[in-house]
């Protein structure tokens, strides 16, 4: 569960980074450039000699609510989805039925799944006076229109 405390939650936000970063060299083979850990992105990696970059995202609360949350502004300012540019985004979606998954968007489709209007809500989330707004989809409609890079459930050995 997040700590909903950023000084508590960096350590477990990095540890998820490094954790997608094997899974991409192990999966796809792509070797990790650089950990940017800015609003641009988080991973820079490199596939057949082509950079792309990739925003890392944990969802814990969909094993509770069976829906995954996407920020869009903090305090007030625009945020996430509006000011990153990365190439894609890779979600770490803890489920209940489906145990942990790796899900991966390309940033211009959640885009194009926010002008769509396929979240179903906007809520507020995030530390205690972070007014951090979300766009919320169903867990089905989010991971759907997305690539799943590994499913996960059980032994944690793995990573």
């Amino acid at each position: 569960m997040p700590f909903y405390d950023f000084s508590k939650d960096l350590p477990v936000a990095q540890k998820t980074e490094k954790q997608v970063a094997r899974i991409l060299e192990k999966l796809y083979r792509a070797k990790i450039l650089d950990f940017e850990d800015t609003y641009k992105y988080d991973i820079l990696a490199s596939l057949n000699g082509k950079n792309f970059t990739v925003e890392v995202k944990e969802d814990f609360t969909c094993e509770f609510t069976g829906n995954v949350g996407l920020e869009f502004s903090c305090r007030g300012h625009d945020s996430g989805i509006r000011t990153t540019e990365a190439t894609y985004y890779i979600y770490k979606i803890h489920t209940k039925s489906d145990g942990i998954q790796f899900v991966v968007h390309t940033t211009k489709a959640i885009k194009k799944m926010i002008e769509n209007k396929k979240y179903f809500r906007i809520v507020n989330g995030g530390d205690e006076g972070s007014d951090s707004m979300n766009y919320l989809f169903k867990y089905n409609v989010f991971v759907k229109d997305g690539v799943m890079l590994k499913k996960y459930m059980g032994n944690k050995k793995d990573y």
